[in-house]
């Protein structure tokens, strides 16, 4: 079977690395956020292709809505005014939102709760607002779903940057009592002959590999956590991980991709096959780079590697979750693992594919797509990165 859809991607630009034009590409994305913002209220208008009777409004949480532009603005030290006032208000309207859409809160990090209060508590720090974060990260340990979207998962990667910037024993205590109900859910497998975690997700019961809903995205999460983890389990860890990314790997030749879903599915689509972070090779390779050297999982991951680079660009709006940087980012994290400099290349060769591909559905759709990960900001991110040679996916590495 071919391990991509060629009408999916498209041919590769054959623009230089340019530092100096990526820079530029980077501030004029930010720039323009920056102009468009239409006050606390209004916020950031909605993108042609995400209105729909849904939705008819602007958009709020870390991933997809204002809480994301704004952290964003702040990490890439482009906040040049006073965003306090519309964060402040961001909790209750995405509460209602919710309720609107699906009947109940999320306390989930990317689209609930936690992600808009941890944003809140960065600009302006308080007891209280640790407090409701740790209630958030509580409330969200037996997520149905189990995958880094709406899961636990994302919660416990809460956890952690709070450890990170506090320093409080509690944010330790809850990364390690939610990952022991998460361990506790890898179960073997005998289809597929390895361990993966049930997902509860959209009305079906399904095993998901890729990072925003499935194993890969799970597995990270304890990877990045595994320093608090007792040495067997640690161990365990790593085994059970390397095995399960190599028994579901689909190979042909020197190419590597995996599937949405590791068993047969009613999931209509689920046995399609992507090249995306959010699901595919592109967010295997970048949850997954962190294991334990070894020569098998080297092959693989650098054969994931190779067939992201056949398939090309992705020709969607440059964006994390389905576009070139969200790719690109599978290239950063080989690079920083293999120290090989063949793939910073091909990840800024993806940069600069990136800077035509936002120009062009700039031009389409009049407008920016002011979101962090199905969005220009999460090009302006990748942008960055790339300039400075290092691989930080925001949200996930970095907050």
């Amino acid at each position: 079977m071919s391990l991509f859809e060629p009408d999916r991607h498209e041919a590769l630009v054959s623009t230089p690395w340019d530092p100096v034009r990526a820079g530029a590409a980077r501030d004029a994305i930010l720039a323009d956020v920056h102009d468009a913002y239409g006050g606390p209220e209004a916020l950031w208008r909605l993108h042609p292709i995400d209105v729909s009777d849904e939705r008819p409004g602007v958009l709020l949480p870390l991933y997809y809505g204002a809480a994301g532009v704004i952290w964003t603005l702040h990490r890439l030290g482009a906040a040049h005014r006073d965003y306090l006032p519309a964060v402040e208000t961001l909790l209750e309207r995405n509460r209602a939102d919710n309720l609107r859409l699906a009947n109940r809160k999320l306390s989930c990090f990317t689209l609930g709760d936690a992600g808009i209060l941890m944003l809140h508590w960065q600009l302006a720090p308080s007891r209280a607002l640790e407090d409701e974060i740790a209630a958030a990260i509580e409330a969200n340990m037996q997520h149905p779903t189990n995958g880094f979207g709406w899961g636990a998962p994302g919660t416990m990667c809460a956890a952690l940057f709070m450890l990170e910037s506090i320093g409080d024993a509690r944010w330790a205590e809850l990364f390690r009592r939610n990952a022991d109900i998460l361990w506790h859910g890898l179960a073997f497998d005998d289809g597929a002959k390895c361990y993966l975690w049930t997902q509860h997700l959209y009305g079906n019961t399904d095993r998901f590999l890729g990072a925003l809903h499935g194993f890969a995205g799970n597995a990270f999460v304890l990877l990045k956590g595994a320093h608090l983890l007792p040495d067997a389990q640690r161990r365990e860890l790593f085994k059970r991980a390397s095995h399960t990314l190599a028994t579901t790997a689909l190979r042909d030749g020197a190419l590597a991709n995996w599937e949405l879903c590791a068993r047969p599915s009613t999931h209509p689509g689920m046995r399609s096959i992507r090249v995306q972070f959010c699901t595919g090779a592109p967010g295997m390779v970048a949850m997954l780079s962190s294991l334990p050297r070894d020569p098998a999982t080297d092959a693989l991951l650098e054969a994931a590697g190779e067939l992201i680079w056949r398939a090309g660009p992705l020709i969607k709006l440059p964006s994390l979750c389905h576009g070139v940087p969200g790719s690109g980012y599978a290239f950063l994290k080989l690079h920083a693992r293999t120290a090989d400099p063949k793939w910073l290349a091909r990840a800024r060769a993806f940069a600069m594919h990136g800077i035509v591909q936002n120009a062009r559905f700039t031009a389409q759709y009049g407008q920016q797509k002011y979101s962090l990960w199905t969005g220009d900001l999460g090009l302006a991110f990748y942008l960055q990165d790339c300039i400075r040679g290092v691989g930080e996916i925001p949200l996930m590495d970095v907050f």
